[in-house]
């Protein structure tokens, strides 16, 4: 087994691991992380993201050499391609994502917030990474899956990060405007100096 096959999983476990950690540290401390859902949207929210996350770990596991069958039919399974380039490019990108995820856990403090939601604001940080960039969490997502695909270049993991990319850009506008509406000047005065992702 190569030690450069477990980087991938080794990076997304600890990836989720900060902002596990984080999210059990502030709701322990009485933060509301996120808005109230109806509960049946969040139920089939939650059977979802379990889905999701247990084939895409089996297929870390099954890439990694750990576990010796996949859940995807054969075809999404042989890889494009096994340019040392990409693994090397992929395993730098799946570290920066951690720093990066690190950086903006530490900078949020106790304003970690899941959502858009009126009623639940945190203070507006404007701090630390966030004088670099207004998304370092949502672009340390990205760092971590283009990663992942750059290591495992299977259509599998090429379509994720692919939906990844688009469907957090789309909620960045999305937010951009839910921070204009409810930060005001203030946050209007920050994006005027601080780019959207670096």
């Amino acid at each position: 087994m190569e030690i450069i096959r477990l980087i991938p999983l080794i990076g997304f476990l600890l990836f989720c691991l900060q902002i596990g950690i984080r999210a059990f540290v502030l709701q322990r401390k009485g933060t509301r992380l996120s808005g109230e859902k109806k509960q049946s949207s969040k139920g089939i929210s939650t059977v979802l993201l379990i889905a999701f996350f247990m084939v895409f770990l089996n297929e870390l596991g099954y890439k990694a050499g750990l576990i010796h069958f996949s859940f995807l039919p054969e075809a999404l399974q042989p890889l494009l391609t096994g340019k040392i380039i990409l693994v090397i490019s992929g395993i730098v990108l799946i570290l920066l994502g951690n720093l990066l995820m690190l950086l903006t856990l530490r900078a949020l403090k106790q304003s970690l917030r899941f959502g858009l939601n009126k009623g639940n604001l945190g203070k507006l940080v404007t701090s630390g990474i966030y004088g670099w960039s207004r998304n370092p969490f949502f672009l340390a997502i990205n760092c971590l899956f283009i990663g992942i695909s750059l290591v495992f270049p299977t259509p599998f993991f090429i379509a994720i990060s692919l939906l990844t990319l688009l469907s957090i850009h789309l909620f960045i506008l999305k937010e951009e405007r839910f921070m204009h509406e409810n930060y005001g000047e203030e946050y209007n005065n920050y994006a005027k100096t601080v780019r959207r992702y670096f």
